[in-house]
């Protein structure tokens, strides 16, 4: 298999650049870095892998809008067309892809990268940034840079290997229609989370992702072990939980920015998800961080 070369673009110190449609039907794929105030939209239908390094970046798609943190990492599906913009001191790099997360047309299984979201550990966003490096062009990235995406999409397929039990359970006779039918249900739960700030009918879900309601409804529950709704409360409610540590906003204007109707709802959903009230959480300060660099969605 030949190596595929990578083309790079960079918005840098406020820099404001568009990628827009590809000329050729198969074109190579293309490193992406965002950092210091610089903006970068992707406005092909590409696959692309995003991880933090440092600072904070902002990411507006298809799926909504999501926050970066350092080690944090987010993929996206091929028609999500994201803008990321980067904070004063933020370093944000990328990859897209014309094929839809794959390094090669026909890859097994366990060699995908889905859609999600997730943390890298300190370990392992070193790992990432040396394979970013070296699948950059060599003319940019110097002669140590070979060019060759394959091995940090091995590693990112890896840092996602426990979703590949929730893809297992997709319906479909060959591999290739499981895929889609899990890359779609992982795009209604970005989708989830990039609305963590409303209520979500499931027919929204469902249209998003072009299935019938009860398909979507059945397959999401059946592949996730949990309905839709349930998935919803919980990443609405872990958004509340962030902005009682990180801010010191009222517990009423969280709730409400959380999609909860009123103080009564929130609080008896968040003891019953946490098991302690709001207060005693703030007060606490019961962050829950993984360090592991394991999907989250």
């Amino acid at each position: 298999m030949n190596k595929m070369e990578a083309t790079m673009l960079w918005a840098d110190r406020g820099r404001t650049l568009r990628c827009g449609e590809t000329a050729t039907p198969h074109a190579p794929p293309r490193c992406l870095a965002v950092s210091r105030q610089g903006n970068l939209g992707l406005q092909a239908r590409r696959f692309s892998l995003w991880v933090q390094i440092r600072g904070e970046a902002w990411i507006e798609s298809a799926e909504g809008r999501f926050r970066l943190r350092p080690g944090q990492w987010i993929a996206l599906d091929r028609e999500s067309r994201p803008t990321v913009q980067a904070s004063s001191t933020g370093l944000c790099l990328g990859m897209s892809f014309e094929a839809v997360g794959s390094p090669s047309r026909r890859p097994a299984d366990d060699s995908r990268v889905y859609p999600g979201r997730g943390r890298l550990n300190r370990r392992e966003r070193v790992v990432f940034l040396r394979l970013w490096r070296r699948a950059c062009p060599r003319a940019l990235m110097g002669a140590g840079s070979h060019g060759d995406t394959r091995p940090l999409l091995a590693f990112m397929a890896e840092v996602q290997r426990d979703l590949q039990r929730f893809a297992q359970r997709c319906p479909g006779r060959t591999r290739g229609h499981r895929h889609q039918v899990f890359v779609r249900l992982q795009r209604a739960r970005l989708y989830l989370k990039g609305h963590h700030h409303r209520r979500i009918p499931m027919r929204e879900l469902a249209r998003l992702v072009n299935f019938s309601h009860s398909y979507f409804s059945r397959t999401y529950t059946f592949v996730y072990e949990e309905q839709p709704q349930v998935t919803a409360s919980r990443i609405r409610l872990a958004h509340a939980a962030d902005l009682l540590i990180s801010t010191g906003a009222p517990i009423g204007e969280i709730a409400q920015a959380s999609g909860f109707e009123n103080n009564c709802s929130f609080s008896r959903a968040f003891r019953a998800h946490f098991g302690i009230s709001a207060t005693d959480y703030r007060r606490h300060g019961d962050q829950q961080e993984g360090n592991s660099g394991k999907a989250t969605a």
